[in-house]
């Protein structure tokens, strides 16, 4: 129905609202309709927080009864740190639900669904189901995978390189896509370099100009652990939780940071999912870039292609084989500033 996914793209809308703030859940929006008239909406704000079904009930008060429900994602039916969305539901007299997706979380799964069935609620679902996946990219893979959802970022030249051949790298891009990374960044849980790009950029890896509840977990992939060494000089050690992924047998110990021996990327992203990390934006340089891309262990790039030229450089995937159409699936092309912004998806 036209009306059905009109409400159901508001959902969407409140539950994008609070991106970056509700990981390891998902983004939730709710829409209470009575007789064509909204008369109650609710979202899930943050971790913790009450769910979106409950703040719309609450919103449309004692005229709920005999209402309609839209909700981006299946009304969850356990016991967590909110009691069931289900339970609330029946109680509240609504007599038809509208989801778009199922929660693929196994304590989910259909079951609340199933529950609102048995309670003789009419139950629609999968009412702009891709785009609701898509909302919830993040959850759905962490979920069905145990392992973060991996965006790859970079900048490069015209001419195709993210640095010059002495490794600078800094303001490839316009001071608008550097904003529009610090809004990425806002998102995600935790943020990835390798030891090089420490040490020659000496970076915070932290949010600027955005607001977020908690800064994102900061992690290093650093073999030979060289980043140690420099500890008292470099920003990234100078607040936040860190992550160090080695191949070293040394042993250390310091506050906030945690250092963890791998032998692959794919270990450190079972290790981030254990972690409840659900998602992982990697920042470069090309060497780990191109582990992550050879290795197919990624799910979404983020190319800023600037009009600068350098003639020579480092490309983004220095290691990679084989055709790049093979791997990728370009998505959305935007324009930011004198950037172009190239988004793609790995192909399934």
């Amino acid at each position: 129905m036209k009306e059905d996914k009109k409400y159901i793209k508001l959902c969407f809308k409140l539950a994008a609202i609070s991106r970056g703030y509700v990981s390891p859940n998902p983004l939730v929006g709710a829409v209470i309709v009575k007789k064509n008239r909204i008369i109650g909406i609710g979202y899930f704000r943050r971790y913790g927080d009450k769910h979106a079904e409950i703040r719309a009930i609450e919103d449309a008060g004692d005229d709920v009864k005999d209402s309609t429900l839209y909700v981006n994602l299946e009304p969850h039916s356990y016991y967590s740190n909110n009691p069931p969305c289900t339970d609330a539901i029946i109680k509240s007299g609504i007599k038809r639900v509208v989801i778009s997706n199922i929660d693929p979380n196994p304590k989910v799964n259909g079951n609340g669904i199933k529950i609102l069935r048995e309670n003789n609620i009419e139950v629609e679902v999968g009412v702009l189901e891709k785009e609701g996946e898509k909302l919830n990219e993040f959850y759905f893979h962490y979920i069905r995978t145990g392992k973060p959802f991996v965006i790859l970022k970079f900048a490069q030249t015209l001419d195709g390189f993210i640095a010059d051949l002495n490794y600078n790298s800094k303001w490839i891009s316009s001071e608008s896509s550097r904003k529009f990374v610090q809004k990425l960044r806002s998102y995600v849980d935790a943020i990835a370099v390798g030891s090089k790009t420490i040490l020659k950029d000496n970076p915070y890896l932290t949010v600027r100009n955005f607001y977020k509840p908690k800064q994102p977990l900061k992690v290093i992939f650093d073999e030979e652990l060289e980043t140690i060494k420099y500890m008292d000089k470099l920003n990234v050690f100078k607040e936040g939780k860190i992550i160090i992924f080695t191949k070293s047998n040394e042993n250390y110990h310091f506050q906030n940071v945690e250092i963890i021996k791998i032998n692959s990327i794919e270990e450190a992203l079972i290790e981030l999912g254990k972690r409840k990390i659900i998602s992982l934006l990697v920042e470069g340089g090309s060497k780990l870039l191109s582990g992550f891309f050879e290795n197919q262990l990624f799910n979404k790039i983020y190319a800023f292609i600037s009009p600068k030229v350098f003639g020579k450089g480092l490309n983004p995937f220095e290691n990679t084989k084989g055709s790049f159409e093979e791997k990728i699936d370009l998505y959305k092309i935007k324009r930011i500033e004198n950037d172009i912004l190239a988004i793609y998806y790995k192909k399934c």
